[in-house]
């Protein structure tokens, strides 16, 4: 950081001040013409946007195009020899760049379809987060929405055994309601690393009880945390609209069959193997890539299959088959799963990893979540899957005060 000068070597010069988050105030309070906001306020704003295998005369007619008009597009650097057939790009420019881009991209023969994948991903504006749930549509104006965890397990890693009985779930579930929770995500099944699975019979015996009353009480959508399609099917029938599977409904042929044709939600996850296996090979080239693109694989293949695209979310998994270093890149990274065009969830609550950068137990891991909340929903994650409700709310609260949403 250059070292700032001192008053009297200052004398004569402007005051500066660089900006945040620009936005039309700024412009306002300049005395523009408030006519010129359409052409000015999109130039507060610069996008990097990568596109991947774009062919050779595509590529170059990016590249010409975005040094036309004042912005530009990182390419292979044989594409102007012809070596490669094809190249990743990026491109780089505020949305006036972008804008005039399509303009241009939409007179080239057979290039609409770029124009049209570079709209969807730069000029596309986020509302509310809306989803199908069983036939029900239901909208959230305030994200991230907060679902609470009720683990009715002996052994889950932060709470296992707390909530066993129905009654005590029970009475924890409304407490977290009170504190803000929005859907509340019942398991009956530790997925720890190193956890051993547990029966089907037995884990729906776990579940179905608490579910069942938390139906009867509650008008908020429920979840079920579960990896088998019977474990899920009895949940649902109880009073569950969502199912969040670990797997990302591969583990178990009959979940996808009984999405489709129960029209809950789903949460694809992104996992590395099981849970009993996970963090022996944390070994990744491009993590991001990587998960990026088995989530896709995993929403094709659900929309293939007949699953509504209204009901589908995707998680990136974090702690399940990552170190330190993933985990952290991953939420670095965390904004480019919005590229997907489903709703983002994140997992982050009293995370190992959490523990290793701070260098403390579970039961010291709430202001680590609270940061990682605070990430979240700066970066555009809709839903926040943590343990303590009242401190999420909190954090939204403020994250959106200071926002003005």
């Amino acid at each position: 950081m250059a070292q700032r000068s001192t008053r009297s070597s200052r004398k004569g010069l402007l005051q500066a001040r660089l900006l945040s988050n620009a936005d039309k105030d700024n412009l306002l309070a300049c005395g523009v013409d408030p006519a010129s906001l359409p052409y000015l306020v999109p130039k507060l704003h610069h996008v990097n946007l990568l596109l991947r295998g774009v062919r050779l005369y595509a590529a170059n007619i990016l590249k010409q195009s975005m040094l036309s008009i004042g912005g530009d597009v990182a390419v292979h650097r044989h594409v102007i020899s012809g070596k490669v057939e094809t190249s990743d790009c990026v491109i780089m420019g505020d949305l006036r760049h972008f804008r005039l881009l399509m303009d241009k991209l939409k007179l080239q023969p057979g290039l609409e379809p770029l124009a049209e994948s570079i709209r969807e991903q730069v000029l596309t504006e986020n509302g509310p987060l809306t989803l199908n749930l069983c036939g029900k549509n239901l909208e959230w104006k305030e994200l991230p929405v907060i679902m609470g965890i009720l683990n009715v397990t002996p052994d889950s890693f932060s709470d296992g055994g707390k909530f066993l009985e129905p009654g005590p779930a029970l009475e924890h579930a409304l407490v977290m309601v009170k504190q803000g929770a929005e859907i509340i995500d019942v398991g009956g099944e530790s997925s720890r690393p190193g956890s051993q699975n547990v029966d089907a019979h037995e884990e729906a015996s776990r579940i179905v009880p608490i579910i069942k009353q938390l139906a009867s009480v509650l008008e908020i959508p429920i979840s079920i945390d579960t990896t088998k399609a019977t474990v899920a099917k009895a949940a649902l029938h109880a009073g569950a609209s969502i199912i969040n599977d670990i797997t990302a409904l591969r583990d178990d042929p009959d979940m996808v069959t009984l999405a489709r044709h129960s029209g809950c939600g789903v949460i694809l996850m992104h996992m590395r193997g099981t849970p009993k296996t996970m963090q022996d090979n944390t070994h990744y080239e491009d993590i991001i890539s990587e998960i990026y693109m088995f989530l896709d694989e995993r929403i094709e293949a659900c929309l293939n299959a007949g699953i509504s695209p209204e009901s589908i979310i995707v998680d990136p998994g974090l702690g399940f088959g990552k170190d330190l270093q993933g985990n952290l890149s991953i939420m670095r990274h965390i904004a480019e799963f919005k590229s997907l065009h489903m709703p983002l969830l994140t997992g982050h609550s009293r995370k190992t990893f959490i523990g290793k950068i701070l260098d403390c137990g579970i039961d010291q891991r709430e202001e680590g979540t609270d940061a990682l909340t605070s990430w979240a929903a700066l970066n555009g994650v809709d839903l926040v899957r943590v343990h303590d409700c009242l401190h999420a709310h909190r954090v939204r609260s403020v994250i959106r005060s200071i926002m003005g949403t």
